[in-house]
């Protein structure tokens, strides 16, 4: 999440380390036991006996979970303890269930607390997609609930449509398949947070859970939809897993929040989810395809397919709109963050220079009080210097702050050149072959920043009588350079004072690479390149 615990990597606690191998231990030997035992009553002994200890950890790790941490945090380990208390008020009046036959069962206490257990369990797997993405929950819950759409349709139309041929069978499936379908949604949004770039490290036991109570409810709608349940006691042990994973990542908490982001989701991993077996267009194609050489092919299915073709339709310029806000977003990010920098520098600029500036006039007035007039006049000499070159260097930042929201940075740039011109006597030559808008508002801000510093060192250290400014293209890179023809330097001993590491950082900060390109008497070019393959 956006706020969320730890930062990826981090390991768990020992002590949380030796918890979680004690607790796959013992639930490694309840399953041998379980396979091992040839009597019901006695795999029925063993299952309940791990599900209740199982249900006791995950209770006690979730409670710790919410009472060690705060804000956004506490309210998703909260929403995710209250889905398992509703679900566990379910699971103490399953012996209800579990002895009727399927077709017998109605809408009961237990399915509803099944069901707000489920919505819960939603409400807090859509508030971590939106603390751990961005602008993109609407999407993504969408999307769950189509999948939860398809993957019904594809079940009924192969699996359970026979069990709920009777009379009172097919509300009761309904209610199994909910389950199942409900855990496909959670493992889909699971899936979005794991595969967000800056991911808390519990999300990785969260998709282990709820994929292990998929798996669960699938075992034991299998085993339902069957006529008897048989050895669906396979499934308590899954759930039994599943909440061990949910406790895991509780112990992965701890009260510290990451500051607010945006975590992207690689393009391949978009790719994989609509070619993968949650995708709902597949799952739709399957059903249509069967259906068109078996017919007749059901009403539900050509209305759920209709369904699905207006949500694709619907959700192509949606992605638009939130893949544009996102961009606006991440430029208008980016100009703040320039916006403070660039005033923090006009701040210093202008305290320097002006200090600068009234110690050499006090200087003056000193000599002239020493009868010393010709100290005086180079003192002022001196200051008016110094005040050009403060009116240059204030100017820089000012410049570039306007410049954030201005168009054409070719234009600006030489208009700088003009006015660099004027103020040192160095001739100034630009040649631009490359338009600066192939250029992010990331990468002009860099390049702009550097070509400034570059072009501050050729005023105060080069001696050059010239300045040039290009861009060129060579393949997929583009290349912004400033080169003079001054006295240069050793590369591998430069000279204090010119700012090559504030350039570097400007280069890193745009995903750029640097190059300072200099020898003793042969000048100095100063490149910016940045791949735009």
């Amino acid at each position: 999440m956006a706020q969320a615990s730890n930062v990826g990597g981090v390991r768990p606690p020992r002590g949380s380390r030796v918890a979680i191998a004690a607790a796959l231990a013992c639930w490694t030997a309840g399953a041998i036991a379980f396979s091992t035992l040839a009597t019901n009553a006695g795999r029925s002994i063993v299952a309940d006996m791990v599900y209740g200890a199982a249900a006791a950890f995950a209770l006690a790790t979730l409670g710790g979970a919410v009472l060690s941490t705060r804000g956004r945090e506490r309210l998703f380990w909260g929403l995710l303890g209250a889905s398992f208390v509703a679900g566990f008020v379910g699971d103490l009046l399953w012996s209800d269930i579990q002895g009727s036959g399927l077709a017998t069962q109605e809408v009961s206490y237990q399915h509803v607390a099944y069901l707000v257990s489920c919505l819960l369990l939603a409400c807090a797997l859509l508030s971590l997609v939106h603390w751990t993405t961005k602008n993109i929950t609407l999407v993504t819950s969408l999307d769950s609930v189509c999948i939860m759409l398809s993957m019904g349709t594809l079940l009924w139309y192969f699996f359970v449509s026979g069990a709920a041929a009777g009379p009172d069978g097919a509300p009761s499936v309904f209610l199994l398949l909910s389950r199942l379908l409900f855990g496909a949604a959670l493992v889909f949004l699971s899936l979005v947070v794991f595969s967000a770039a800056g991911r808390p490290p519990a999300v990785g036991f969260l998709l282990a859970g709820f994929l292990a109570f998929a798996v669960a409810d699938g075992v034991y709608l299998g085993a339902r939809t069957g006529g008897t349940y048989g050895d669906a006691g396979w499934s308590d042990l899954v759930w039994a897993l599943g909440l061990l994973f949910l406790g895991f990542a509780a112990l992965r908490t701890v009260p510290t929040a990451l500051p607010a982001g945006e975590n992207r989701i690689g393009p391949w991993r978009i790719f994989a989810f609509w070619l993968g077996p949650l995708s709902p267009p597949l799952h739709f194609a399957v059903v249509l395809l069967w259906g068109a050489t078996h017919p007749p092919l059901p009403r539900y299915v050509v209305i759920g397919a209709a369904i699905l073709f207006i949500y694709l339709a619907v959700r192509i310029p949606l992605v638009s709109f939130v893949s544009r806000r996102l961009g606006n977003d991440r430029e208008e990010t980016t100009r703040k963050l320039e916006h403070n920098r660039v005033l923090y520098e006009l701040h210093d600029t202008v305290k320097q220079s002006v200090h600068g500036i009234t110690l050499t006039l006090r200087a003056a007035l000193d000599a002239e009080r020493r009868g010393e007039p010709e100290a005086g006049r180079e003192m002022i000499g001196r200051a008016l210097e110094a005040s050009r070159e403060a009116e240059y260097q204030v100017s820089k930042p000012y410049d570039n702050l306007l410049q954030e929201s201005a168009p054409a940075l070719g234009e600006h740039l030489r208009t700088r050149l003009q006015r660099f011109e004027e103020y040192f006597g160095i001739k100034t030559h630009e040649d631009f072959r490359v338009p600066f808008k192939s250029l992010s508002p990331t990468e002009v801000a860099a390049a702009q920043r550097v070509f400034v510093e570059a072009s501050w060192n050729v005023a105060k250290h080069s001696g050059a009588r010239n300045l040039w400014l290009e861009t060129r293209r060579v393949g997929d890179v583009v290349i912004v350079r400033t080169r003079d023809d001054g006295h240069g330097f050793d590369p591998s001993n430069p000279p204090p004072g010119l700012g090559l590491r504030y350039m570097r950082r400007r280069a890193t900060e745009a995903e750029a690479e640097l190059d300072v390109i200099s020898a003793p008497g042969r000048g100095t070019t100063v490149q910016l390149r940045f791949d735009k393959g």
